[in-house]
């Protein structure tokens, strides 16, 4: 179950985070739908367009009506048992209520995509929820949304569509009106405005409403900010206060001016908080380097200065995180196996291979700092893995329990079969299965080549094996080959058996009644769909994994 996009340091973080949430949510989620299906049947549908909360509500008798009676209009594609699409409800309502009274040309739409499939696959929206942007009444090439779901971040995206996404300069008090209104600016200076670079710059400028956009070809204002050649400029309020991003050849390239304007607008050092989350979780730079520290005590406060200057080295390539440990973190400092008391400390983590790492060195300084970056970055410091103790029972019950301290020594015995379920304490679908893995391990405890385990992956980790999902089953066979094998069948004490006495082969039918499972469920073993994909899925089937 992939979860909420709001922790800075890895989306194995987050999902982690909120689980029990979704948990909840989801039964919820089944009591409601439960309801829904009860309900009498409505009247028959026309083209008359009804309203709820200020919003138009839409089928395929009045959709065509409603395109053609509104300018702009933005539709929101929803399922009534989607927890995010009822999140977003009382927000889209208050959006819709705001730009109806102000005469707005704008209007705001929902569609139930489960009584209306036919408008929901003609719109790809087989997510929830989906909003489609839809200009001058044209069904074709509507435009997907790609602001932020709250009231302001809708409102400033559906501003950048109405107007020209970046404001014409023509002289230095168009100029530094705009700068002194926002704190961060991002200006083309193009000595041609009408030119492909011009072009690719108001796209770029169309599609991050955060922002505040501006172009120029006045001689005047290149001399004023000194720049010489076609250059984007982003001026900003704090750190450098500006920064330069020459065209190479006289060409502008889209994903590069992304980066660029992710890098520059956020602070060298930026401050862990919901309100940043955004911010640092769509950044592009996915080596994150963090600083615990504890803000009352002035000697830690004191590191921010070599800290905010090795940043400025390391500019997009790492991003530099203060957490405050006072703060409500400590979900944070579990995930990297840390305590507050701890503090000041570091961990370096890749966001896209949630490698973490540690520096050994106590001294934070800018040279240690620097080497450690350094370090991480060219693959010459191994990864810092967590590990509980070994319990002194270990391997005194049936099933075994494995760390990662005792985690090689026992899954890679030559001479026995491991079977390994790879568990979260939070995941329900490993508390179900916790009977049968202890029924199984009771079964094969007096087998001596065959050993039952489990670890806790929130709190160990282990080089040889990547914990994407709760639960992973893993069987390393005996031998010196160190092999590894997935576990993709039914999770029932007679499927493990037989997987385990054909030696880690599951028999030809099991893969075959996987295979039309997979198929029914509609890809739920693909963990790296997004929650409002799968939430459905993920309330119709037990048998799916947590992430």
């Amino acid at each position: 179950m992939k979860l909420f996009r709001v922790l800075v340091f890895s989306f194995l973080l987050f999902r982690a985070l909120c689980a029990r949430a979704v948990e909840a949510e989801d039964k919820n989620s089944e009591e409601d739908k439960e309801e829904t299906e009860t309900e009498p049947e409505r009247k028959e549908k026309t083209d008359e367009i009804t309203e709820e909360k200020d919003v138009l509500v839409l089928h395929n008798k009045n959709f065509a009506r409603a395109l053609s009676e509104n300018k702009y209009l933005l539709v929101e594609f929803y399922a009534p048992w989607c927890g995010h699409c009822r999140r977003l409800e009382p927000i889209y309502a208050e959006v819709a209520g705001q730009l109806k009274s102000e005469s707005s040309l704008v209007r705001l739409a929902k569609v139930d995509a489960t009584e209306e499939p036919e408008l929901a696959e003609e719109f790809d929206a087989d997510s929830f929820p989906t909003l489609k942007f839809f200009n001058d009444g044209i069904r074709q090439n509507a435009t997907d949304f790609t602001g932020k779901r709250t009231a302001k971040g809708i409102k400033q995206w559906l501003q950048r569509r109405l107007g020209p996404s970046a404001v014409i300069l023509n002289g230095t008090q168009d100029a530094q009106r705009l700068l002194d209104a926002h704190d961060v600016v991002v200006v083309g200076f193009f000595e041609e405005l009408g030119g492909e670079v011009a072009k690719v710059f108001c796209d770029v400028a169309l599609n991050i409403a955060d922002f505040n956009f501006g172009l120029t070809s006045s001689p005047e204002l290149f001399k004023k900010y000194e720049v010489q050649k076609d250059t984007v400029v982003l001026f900003k309020k704090f750190d450098d206060m500006r920064a330069d991003m020459p065209l190479s050849e006289g060409k502008l390239d889209k994903d590069e001016l992304i980066t660029f304007i992710q890098a520059n607008s956020v602070e060298l050092v930026i401050t862990f908080s919901e309100e940043n989350a955004e911010k640092i979780f769509s950044s592009k730079i996915h080596n994150h380097l963090i600083l615990f520290i504890n803000t009352t005590i002035e000697s830690h406060n004191a590191l921010l200065d070599d800290y905010r200057a090795t940043a400025s080295e390391f500019k997009e390539k790492v991003l530099f995180i203060k957490v405050d440990v006072n703060t409500e973190v400590s979900h944070v400092l579990k995930y990297f196996g840390l305590n507050a008391s701890e503090a000041p400390v570091l961990r370096f983590i890749n966001t896209d291979s949630a490698k973490k790492y540690a520096m050994v060195d106590k001294t934070i300084s800018k040279d240690t700092l620097k080497a450690f970056c350094q370090g991480v970055l060219d693959g010459t410091i191994k990864p810092h893995l967590m590990s509980q103790e070994i319990p002194e029972d270990w391997d005194k019950n049936p099933v075994k329990v494995l760390v990662g301290k005792n985690f090689e020594q026992v899954v890679f015995d030559e001479a026995k079969n491991v079977f390994v379920e790879f568990y979260a304490p939070w995941c329900s679908h490993c508390k179900e299965l916790a009977p049968v893995w202890e029924k199984l391990a009771e079964n094969y405890k007096d087998h001596e080549n065959i050993v039952i385990a489990n670890m806790d992956a929130t709190a160990n980790e282990v080089e040889a094996v990547s914990v994407q999902g709760f639960p992973t089953l893993k069987f390393f066979p005996a031998g010196t080959e160190r092999k590894v094998i997935d576990y993709n069948g039914k999770r029932d004490l007679e499927t493990f058996s037989k997987f385990l006495d054909n030696g880690g082969v599951l028999p030809e039918e099991e893969d075959d009644e996987d295979e039309d499972e997979e198929e029914e469920e509609q890809g739920s073993s693909d963990k790296e769909e997004s929650s409002e994909k799968t939430e459905k899925d993920m309330n119709e089937s037990s048998s799916k994994d947590e992430l």
